[in-house]
This record gives C-alpha cells, structure tokens and sequence, in this order.
C-alpha cells in the first residue's frame, strides 16, 4: 500500500455533476480515501468546525460567497488543510492570484481528468 498524506477529501461544489464526476474518479483511484460533498460554503464550514480533512477542494464560482472568500473562512477552521482551487474556467488573474496565495497550492480547470486526481494525490 502507497504511504501519502491525503486520506479525506472535501469536495465544496454547487454542480453535483462535478460531484459525481471526482468522487468517482477519486474512489476508482483509492477506494480507501474518505470522501465528503458540500454544495454550499456554510455546510462546508460547518463540518470543518468538528472534523478535520486534508484536501479541500474548492470552486471558485459558489453560491453565499466566491473560493476565495471560502479559504479565508476555512483559514479559521481548517489551518492544517491542504487547498486547491477549481473552475470552469482559469483566467490569468485567477492563476497569479492564487500563485501568490500561500493557501493555495493549485487552481485547476474543471472536469477534473484523472491525471488531475492521480498528480493531486501525489500518485
């Protein structure tokens, strides 16, 4: 069994499309890894007050506040996760943005492959 540190991941997206799209490819990958869905950034806060994740993984564009807005919130809550941003669609901006951003360690462009997962999950 491969040793990584990304055991649970927690998907905040308001397309359950998306949803269903990672978490199928991301159980295909490791059957093991914990899987957890919110479609709103309050839902999505509220579990990170009691549990904790390794992976958050954010879209951009969500209803109640932007990503960005959400990883400041989740800073608070969830200082030790590790964060990665997606989109429908990367603009420049939005790519300098969050390579200034500590937080963040990558923005990526939806769907997300497979080769996405495999690089997220250090695989």
């Amino acid at each position: 069994m491969k040793s990584r540190s990304i055991q649970k991941i927690l998907l905040l997206d308001d397309d359950r499309i998306q949803k269903i799209l990672v978490e199928k490819r991301l159980l295909k990958i490791d059957s093991g890894l914990e899987f957890v869905y919110f479609d709103t950034p309050t839902k999505a806060l509220n579990f990170l007050k009691s549990e904790t994740v390794d992976l958050l993984l954010v879209d951009v564009n969500l209803p109640e506040m932007s990503g960005w807005d959400f990883v400041n919130e989740a800073e608070k809550v969830a200082p030790n996760s590790q964060i990665i941003l997606q989109t429908g669609s990367v603009e420049r901006s939005q790519i300098q943005r969050a390579n200034l951003d500590s937080r963040i360690t990558n923005i990526l462009e939806k769907p997300l492959g497979e080769s996405d997962l495999l690089a997220i999950l250090g695989l």
